[in-house]
């Protein structure tokens, strides 16, 4: 279960920060945003972040068990 709330809050917080990003470089470039694509890319990435973490400091240390 800890397994699920850790990629749903990723998920969220992602999908913050992707809009956050987004609306700040459109500014810089003036240009306009799609807040679809920039909340759907942050997720994304924030999904991909937090799984390649866990697996990294899983097999880092073999003895601890990651879904306490």
């Amino acid at each position: 279960m800890r397994f699920v709330w850790k990629n749903f809050i990723a998920l969220f917080w992602g999908a913050i920060y992707g809009l956050v990003f987004g609306y700040i470089a459109s500014q810089l470039e003036q240009t306009s945003v799609d807040y679809t694509t920039c909340a759907v890319l942050g997720a994304v990435l924030a999904l991909i972040f937090v799984n390649v973490i866990t697996y990294i400091t899983s097999h880092a240390n073999p003895t601890r068990n990651s879904d306490q």
